[in-house]
């Protein structure tokens, strides 16, 4: 994937988590795309256009980008459903200051930072741990320091759900975020700078 294009580049190998965003990119295949979104939407204009001619010079050919997709879409969950994570972007390391990763485990959305560990780099000594936080955990603990009632022990899933949105809806509304680390979290305030 050209080291001449990409001389900003310090380290000399390609993370994981980069290749996998530039396979779900059609605009890495040189084709100028438009209509793309980020949100759930369904039908025509969901579908990104794409330019007939490139645009610019390919990271990826047409052929490895549709059997990226291809291979994407044969791995649905293994429950069916989107998983969605109420807390995305709003959880923070307390250790190295990055955003937890959002990480579906034993069913169930849970977040996580391995401290810039990636797949091109060998495990340390000097590394901190793996740090692992539930979404249900958070939830429940900020609802109570928010004075939210709570579920009485006979919620359903949809019911913890809405309060999860809730939650997130809340921390967004008075510009805060949740910091954590591995003795417990806290609620700060988002840096306007």
């Amino acid at each position: 994937m050209g080291a001449d294009r990409n001389r900003h580049r310090t380290r000399g190998a390609w993370t994981l988590r980069t290749v996998a965003v530039i396979l779900t990119n059609p605009r890495y295949t040189g084709r100028q795309t438009w209509n793309r979104r980020a949100t759930d939407t369904s039908g025509p204009a969901a579908t990104p256009a794409l330019s007939a001619k490139p645009a610019h010079r390919a990271l990826v050919t047409e052929q490895d980008f549709i059997a990226a997709q291809q291979i994407r879409a044969a791995r649905p969950t293994t429950d069916g459903h989107a998983h969605r994570f109420a807390l995305a972007g709003l959880i923070h390391c307390g250790v190295c200051d990055r955003r937890l990763d959002s990480h579906w485990n034993h069913r169930r959305p849970t977040y996580r930072c391995r401290h810039s560990h990636t797949s091109t780099q060998r495990a340390g000594q000097g590394r901190a741990k793996t740090l692992y936080i539930r979404e249900d955990h958070l939830v429940e603990e900020i609802s109570i320091r928010l004075g939210d009632e709570g579920n009485d022990g006979h919620a359903t899933p949809e019911l913890d759900r809405i309060r999860h949105r809730r939650v997130a809806a809340a921390l967004r509304d008075s510009g805060k975020i949740i910091v954590c680390d591995s003795v417990g979290w806290r609620l700060q305030e988002i840096d306007s700078s």
